[in-house]
């Protein structure tokens, strides 16, 4: 009975070999001499082993989940204009507070780093790990005298002034001039002024002004292709400050300029510096760029639009980390440092370095230095996280970095900055008239008037010999022009897209299985009928079986 069961097995897997459509196996079991069949199994196994190794590849490949990145012009679509922020890189350009002198901030600093040095002594520097105490993760001389360092700086002066920002002092204002060019490069009349700007406090830089593209009122189809700004950043400051290398701002003479996207705060640590006395043509370029979501992203990206807790500031994700890092720091220490971005809700916090937020230390007798006092001092030295713990607390400067993804879709812009000394000496009698006399009346102000006096004369005497310059210097020791310009007609695209798609993978694994081996959907098709039969045989033999049982008994 089993038997005649297999053979029946046997007779249709042999049906299958002699009519199947995968290559070699019909040719195998038909050829009746020793070379063919050797020949066809050898076609077989080799072709098998091929299959098995480019698959292997294809599915190794598919799985790293590669993305090609598509760059190009997006023709027809409009360019859109980025915001702009310059800051006087000049922070007594609107004159030295009356608050406090910086002479008597030194003085102030090197009186706390006296106190402190005494305190250090009375600390007990042998603390278990486990404690809350911070002593095992400070050198607490080497800190303060770090630490002192740092506050003995123009940035450290700054964020113990008062954040109301003055009246400005002198004339003209930092933004002298503001012209608009449109879609044909043609000039638009009055569209932008110095009234268009927002003047903002800055923790580096003190005062700052925006230019926020959307406020400009422009209509229908026009759209901006360039903006040219005469600046104004005052007379060279001969007070002395102290000097200290920085990353994070700028201590030249000029303006720091950030170019960034609409409605997105500017990041002045990536932005850039331009002196006076210089034309400089800024060549914006705008790019739309889209990112691909997890797989194919190891982090994934986020599809918000406007940063958390910020619904009027739109997402970007350099922002996003540092103001998650600024409210980890609020949370700890009460206070926001000036290394990062400082977000407008915290304007009336504290900044990490602001004497007068350790104002306990003035007492005159103490036993014990407060820990938590020290390692807030510690912080104001790090642009980002050190190692820190406090209650079983640790931050190693990932949680942010994780929590604030790249934007799925974003725009970003590009600069290219070229400088030329400016202005011709021709051009000065004509730039004084215009902006010192006619626009603003500068002229009634006597510090003003008192600088300028050479041009005043000359402007005034007319029979004054035209051929010297030589004692004409302050407009190009003061002023300078920036050209924003975006030289091309339509936004460039950055598309990344996964290499393979699945119609992608069905192609490629269905053209390597036709290839070495002759399989296709028809060869599915084939084994489903095979095992179709071959169950069929086992059902009937059962069945017969179950028939002639039922006859004996």
């Amino acid at each position: 009975m089993y038997l005649k069961m297999f053979q029946k097995l046997k007779a249709e897997l042999l049906k299958y070999s002699e009519n199947t459509t995968v290559r070699g196996i019909p040719k195998f079991i038909k050829s009746q001499e020793i070379f063919p069949k050797v020949l066809w199994l050898s076609f077989f196994l080799s072709s098998t082993a091929a299959l098995i190794y480019m698959l292997r590849n294809l599915f190794t490949d598919y799985y790293s989940y590669p993305i090609a990145t598509v760059t190009g012009e997006k023709t027809g679509q409009s360019i859109t204009f980025p915001d702009i922020t310059i800051c006087n890189l000049n922070p007594f350009s609107e004159g030295e507070p009356e608050e406090l002198s910086i002479e008597n901030y030194l003085k102030l600093v090197a009186k706390y780093k006296k106190k402190w040095l005494n305190l250090s002594n009375l600390t007990n520097t042998s603390v278990d790990d486990d404690s809350d105490d911070y002593s095992h993760i400070v050198n607490y001389k080497q800190v303060i005298k770090e630490i002192t360092d740092e506050l003995s700086t123009v940035s450290g002066y700054l964020i113990n002034l008062s954040k109301i920002l003055p009246k400005p002092e002198d004339c003209p204002s930092l933004v002298v001039d503001c012209n608009v060019f449109g879609t044909d490069w043609f000039e638009t009349k009055d569209l932008c002024t110095n009234k268009n700007f927002t003047r903002n406090w800055n923790a580096n830089y003190r005062t700052c002004y925006t230019l926020q593209m959307s406020e400009l009122k422009i209509s229908g189809n026009y759209y901006i292709r360039g903006l040219s700004l005469l600046l104004n950043v005052g007379p060279p400051n001969f007070i002395k400050l102290p000097y200290k290398a920085s990353l994070t701002n700028s201590q030249a003479r000029g303006v720091q300029v950030s170019v960034h996207s609409p409605g997105t705060p500017a990041d002045l640590k990536r932005g850039f510096s331009v002196a006076p006395g210089t034309e400089n043509i800024v060549e914006v370029t705008q790019t739309d760029r889209k990112l691909t979501d997890k797989p194919h992203n190891k982090l994934g990206c986020t599809i918000e639009k406007t940063l958390t807790g910020y619904s009027s500031k739109n997402y970007a994700r350099e922002l996003c980390v540092e103001y998650c890092e600024q409210n980890i720091i609020k949370k700890f220490f009460r206070c926001v440092s000036r290394f990062l971005s400082v977000p407008e809700k915290f304007f009336d916090t504290v900044m990490c370095g602001n004497l007068s937020h350790y104002s306990k230390l003035n007492e005159s007798t103490t036993d014990d230095i407060d820990s938590e006092y020290l390692a807030t001092l510690n912080f104001i030295l790090s642009q980002f996280f050190t190692k820190i713990k406090k209650h079983g607390y640790e931050y190693s400067g990932d949680e942010c970095r994780l929590k604030c993804l790249l934007p799925c879709e974003e725009t970003i812009y590009s600069t290219k900055v070229t400088s030329a000394t400016w202005p011709q000496p021709s051009f000065e009698l004509d730039l004084f008239q215009k902006y010192f006399i006619d626009d603003n009346d500068c002229m009634n102000n006597p510090k003003v008037k008192s600088r300028y006096i050479n041009y005043y004369n000359r402007h005034m005497d007319e029979r004054e010999d035209h051929n010297s310059f030589s004692n004409l210097t302050q407009i190009r020791e003061s002023l300078l022009e920036i050209k924003f310009v975006m030289p091309q007609n339509s936004p460039h695209f950055q598309t990344d897209k996964p290499v393979y798609t699945a119609d992608m993978m069905i192609g490629s694994v269905g053209g390597i299985l036709s290839l070495w081996m002759g399989i296709t959907v028809a060869s599915a098709v084939e084994i489903m009928e095979l095992l179709y039969f071959l169950l069929k045989c086992i059902f009937e033999q059962k069945l017969n079986k179950a028939a002639k049982e039922t006859e004996l008994n």
